[in-house]
């Protein structure tokens, strides 16, 4: 029998769809979601060009430039482009207010 996950977020009784989340909270917190995302993939690149340092102590910037030029770091494709478009949208201000708006207005069935 498979168990069911409840929403992180605190109070949520709902099953977890994305990253932990319920729907409405997930879209609450998407904002802080992808940060979070940003700065693991920063840490994930600078652990990286420690390791090549680390390797290549003297010639490092050179195989630097070889890894990024080989194509390892050419995976920018139309989806970063689209996901670059949504961050900018629910970056902007008025964003929160109509999640808060749209939290506010949901109805609950008693059945749920």
């Amino acid at each position: 029998m498979a168990k069911i996950k409840i929403c992180k977020e605190e109070s949520c009784n709902n099953s977890q769809t994305t990253a932990g989340y319920c729907r409405v909270h997930y879209l609450r917190n998407w904002k802080q979601i992808k940060k979070e995302q940003q700065e693991k993939a920063s840490k994930r690149l600078n652990r990286y060009v420690d390791a090549i340092v680390k390797k290549y102590p003297t010639k490092y910037v050179e195989v630097i430039k070889e890894e990024i030029n080989s194509g390892k770091f050419k995976k920018h494709d139309e989806s970063t482009e689209e996901m670059d478009e949504l961050y900018r949208i629910f970056s902007e201000p008025s964003y929160e207010d109509d999640i808060e708006r749209l939290i506010k207005d949901l109805k609950i069935e008693k059945n749920f």
